[in-house]
């Protein structure tokens, strides 16, 4: 008779291919979740968060933003939001912002947002009614003012600007340009240059949050603009961007002297057919 025990290889054969499917199944898992794992991050005063057809909540650090969402902040508002993929968006004062598309679309309805979306994070896009900005990596603001206007500026990385509904035309914005257009219209104008160190001092956004993740590399698009200024091939505008976060002013307008040369000697190349 044999009385030696059975060998115990089989069973740790079946273990071993059950743990192998737990993390295969596991990973899976999580990889499907991330791109809807949006959570707010920063809670400045009145900030409000819901579905779009509830009554909206007062919002808290670590809820989590699902589509169709809607975050809203009050006349003193501010808030904070970071994606699974470590996008991030800050919301200023006065404004509504909605999530779709897995919330890697957000519709800004109005007021003001900062954006910084990392290197080869995947495509992100903020719509307003009029123009559609898409990013895989950048750093900008962008503003929607009642039936007055839009802007988009970026600071570091490219965005891509074109026409909410009409295919066709679009703009490659670089860093240090902006785009200033109304709500209705229905051919994108020509980008103008802003300075990109003072938009960091005077920018709410950037000034009462923690330092940017792209902080050195907008700080390497400032330097580059600097030399540009040195060698006379650069003509830095007169725009300076305040308010909550984004209001264009003009600051020492020149009354008796010409107008600077057109800004199209930075060597930008935008626009596209």
């Amino acid at each position: 008779m044999n009385n030696r025990p059975p060998s115990s290889a089989p069973r740790s054969t079946i273990v071993g291919r059950g743990l192998l499917i737990c993390l295969v199944v596991t990973a899976s898992c999580l990889n499907a979740a991330q791109p809807s794992e949006t959570r707010v991050t920063q809670v400045v005063k009145d900030v409000k968060l819901g579905p779009a057809q509830a009554t909206p909540r007062l919002a808290t650090v670590g809820e989590s933003i699902r589509d169709g969402d809607v975050v809203s902040t009050g006349a003193t508002g501010r808030s904070e939001l970071i994606f699974a993929d470590q996008t991030i968006a800050r919301l200023g004062a006065k404004t509504n912002v909605s999530f779709s598309d897995g919330t890697r679309t957000m519709n800004l309805a109005e007021g003001a947002m900062l954006f910084q979306i990392p290197k080869n994070a995947g495509d992100v896009k903020i719509k307003t009614d009029a123009i559609t900005t898409a990013s895989t990596g950048a750093t900008g603001i962008i503003e929607r003012h009642a039936n007055f206007y839009i802007k988009v500026l970026v600071l570091e990385g490219t965005v891509r600007c074109y026409l909410t509904n009409r295919l066709g035309e679009s703009l490659l914005l670089q860093p240090g340009q902006i785009l200033i257009t109304k709500p209705d219209v229905t051919a994108l104008p020509e980008p103008a240059d802003f300075d990109i160190a003072r938009e960091m001092k005077t920018c709410l956004l950037v000034r009462e949050f923690q330092p940017l993740p792209s902080q050195r590399r907008i700080e390497s698009e400032e330097q580059k603009q600097l030399n540009l200024i040195a060698k006379g091939t650069y003509i830095p505008s007169n725009l300076v961007i305040l308010g909550r976060g984004t209001q264009v002013t003009l600051v020492n307008a020149p009354s008796t002297t010409p107008p600077p040369k057109p800004l199209t000697n930075t060597g930008h190349q935008s626009r596209t057919p």
